[in-house]
């Protein structure tokens, strides 16, 4: 079951080599675009989230240590 040989349009190809080729510099230039100076480049949700239980640990470590020291017992 062979299929016969087809010829090959050149000017169909590059042309769809070419749209293939705008849209992804079309898609990077995008992303460029939103990646602009004066908007801060936020962390993904999961590393804020880790930080600030770090930041909360060691808060209540000092906040028990000065309790300690007040209380006379450090």
């Amino acid at each position: 079951m062979e299929s016969p040989p087809q010829e090959l349009d050149e000017e169909k190809l590059d042309s769809a080599i070419a749209d293939l080729l705008n849209e992804q510099r079309q898609s990077e230039d995008q992303r460029v675009a939103l990646l602009r100076p004066e908007f801060p480049q936020l962390l993904p949700q999961e590393d804020v989230s880790a930080q600030a239980v770090l930041k909360e640990k060691r808060l209540s470590a000092i906040l028990r240590q000065k309790w300690a020291e007040l209380s006379g017992a450090a």
